[in-house]
């Protein structure tokens, strides 16, 4: 059997629910918009930090169109200020609008983003009497600082907060007497959550890390409340990856790039710098904001880089050590620098090598060039004897062999240097070469009296035209140095791990050796002379290297002045197994 309330009782009771329910209306609504307007403020922060971006960003367009083009895409009202606190673009008034506020300091936004770059503020606009939120930063447009305020109406907001306030005191209302304890327990369950989304949105607000979701509770407009506060978490924690992305990737990309980066600071310090720049500078660690100066040691290269926050842009080639770099330098927008080093040491290297290379074959040709047309005049005189005209005669065409094999070493060194041959790899008789290409100079050699031996033989493997041409270059500058009757030419052979060791061995002049680091570039001769006399071009040592180092092998030479000289080259070995298996 129910028994009824006492009157006494009931009023109790009555007015505790209506006390109560006034007070959750009460609290709701505060609570409520106060973290209504701390999402909206936040919202606004962030749409007004891009909309300066954007407005950075279109500096060609009239402030009206562009405050009127990001009202719509943000949905918020956009004004711009210039730094007499005077409204020169509103995309709710469009343009030809007159400023008409007598005092513009209570544009207390507009003050705090004029001097500490952003500020926020709620009040009540002087231009149309409404209440707002409105959100300021500064931004330099066309050089003079310009304040962009975004501007959201509150109005929603209170609106907002007012009706979960009522939605929560009829409930309570609705709940009665009856159910005044599941009531209570709810209204603390409110209580918890919307303690839960003000702690969320003050950790959000205050950089820290946003920690666990709010759980939503069971009342539907403080569902939404966790609910949004949830979105903005999640939205922040995207945005937060995304830069953190997008640094990783640009520090990646530093890394990876193969010239010099680095990037400084305002007052010369240097904010970020890549391992090629570490290796080029030739330091091997590099504090965070480490002073410039402190770093880089050469005095030209350290004011070059200690200018560039100040000027605008510069581009010089500094000797730093051994190596010529080529600085460029590019002062930010935002201050700071961004400075590139490009290493161009190779360059200029090939740039004087080519330079070398183009006055040496012009000098080789030049030489039988002369000797021809000088002989040719001397010919077109009829009264010259016989005996002079066939000597003029032999001279020319002993200049024009000399002419063409010039032009013909310098095809096959041009062809071999452009990667346009490549070398066979297939088994052939080192010792078997090498009596071939010999055998053309036999005659030559007999004449002299020069004794030439092979006393072994090798098994290589390469390119065998290749080595036949090897052969035969370093037998004619060793027939050319050795002495008559006593001269004496070798060539042996030894098999070391994977290589056939090849030297060619002669009792001639030798090579001083200040000479001999030098003898396997293009036209270099320890005895130019002797070497024209006898037919050289000064190319065939260049050309050895050029093969030898095709086919995978090394070539050098050593020299005693006046005791001989040894060339030695390697090929790959040829292994033949113990059952007569080639094997390679």
């Amino acid at each position: 059997m129910r028994i009824p309330l006492r009157p006494a009782v009931a009023g109790f009771w009555g007015g505790a629910v209506i006390l109560v329910a006034a007070a959750a209306w009460g609290v709701t609504r505060v609570l409520v918009a106060g973290v209504l307007y701390g999402e909206g403020e936040e919202q606004l922060v962030a749409a007004t930090g891009l909309g300066a971006e954007g407005l950075r960003a279109s500096r060609e367009l009239p402030l009206d169109s562009v405050a009127g083009i990001l009202a719509m895409s943000t949905g918020y009202r956009v004004s711009v200020f210039d730094a007499e606190l005077t409204l020169i673009a509103d995309s709710d008034l469009g343009p030809g609008h007159v400023d008409t506020v007598p005092d513009r300091s209570r544009r207390t936004e507009v003050v705090g983003a004029l001097g500490r770059v952003s500020a926020s503020s709620r009040r009540t606009s002087a231009l149309d009497a409404r209440d707002y939120l409105f959100s300021a930063t500064r931004v330099y447009w066309q050089g003079a600082p310009v304040v962009v305020r975004f501007g959201s109406p509150s109005a929603s907001i209170a609106e907002a907060a007012s009706r979960i306030g009522r939605q929560v005191a009829l409930a309570v209302l609705a709940v009665g007497v009856v159910a005044f304890l599941f009531v209570d327990r709810a209204v603390g369950g409110v209580n918890g959550s919307l303690a839960d989304v003000r702690r969320l949105l003050a950790r959000l607000g205050s950089g820290q890390p946003p920690g666990p979701r709010v759980r939503l509770p069971r009342v539907t407009e403080l569902a939404r409340l966790a609910s949004a506060a949830n979105r903005v978490r999640g939205e922040l924690e995207e945005q937060v990856a995304s830069v953190s992305r997008e640094r990783d990737e640009l520090a990646q990309l530093m890394d990876e790039v193969g010239e010099g980066l680095m990037a400084l600071t305002d007052d010369a310090r240097i904010l970020r710098i890549n391992p090629a720049a570490r290796e080029l500078l030739g330091v091997f660690e590099v504090l965070p904001f480490a002073p410039v100066g402190s770093v880089v040691r050469d005095p030209e290269l350290r004011d070059l880089l200690e200018a560039s926050v100040i000027r605008r842009e510069a581009r010089r080639e500094v000797t730093v050590g051994d190596r010529e770099l080529q600085v460029r330098t590019k002062r930010g927008t935002e201050g700071g620098s961004v400075v590139l080093l490009v290493d161009i040491t190779e360059i200029r290297r090939l740039e004087a090598v080519r330079s070398d290379f183009v006055a040496n074959a012009s000098h080789e040709l030049k030489t039988p060039l002369t000797v021809i047309r000088a002989a040719a005049e001397t010919i077109l005189d009829e009264e010259l004897p016989t005996e002079l005209r066939h000597r003029w005669l032999r001279s020319i065409e002993g200049n024009t062999v000399r002419l063409q094999r010039l032009v013909d070493d310098l095809l096959d060194l041009s062809r071999y240097e452009s990667g346009a041959w490549s070398p066979e790899r297939k088994p052939f008789s080192a010792d078997r070469v090498a009596r071939s290409a010999w055998q053309e100079l036999e005659s030559e050699a007999a004449r002299r009296g020069v004794d030439f031996r092979i006393p072994g033989s090798g098994e290589g493997l390469g390119d065998e035209a290749a080595v036949y041409q090897i052969f035969r270059n370093l037998f004619e500058n060793a027939l050319r140095y050795v002495p008559e009757v006593t001269g004496r030419i070798t060539v042996e052979f030894e098999a070391v791990g994977d290589h056939l060791v090849v030297a060619v061995k002669d009792n001639g002049a030798g090579i001083p050796a200040a000479a001999l680091p030098r003898i396997f570039e293009r036209f270099y001769r320890v005895d130019a002379a002797r070497s024209r006399k006898e037919g050289g071009t000064g190319l065939g040592l260049a050309i050895v290297r050029h093969l030898v180092s095709s086919m995978g092998g090394d070539v050098a030479a050593e020299s005693t002045w006046g005791s001989g000289t040894t060339v030695t080259f390697t090929v790959p070995l040829h292994k033949v197994a113990k059952k007569g298996v080639v094997a390679t």
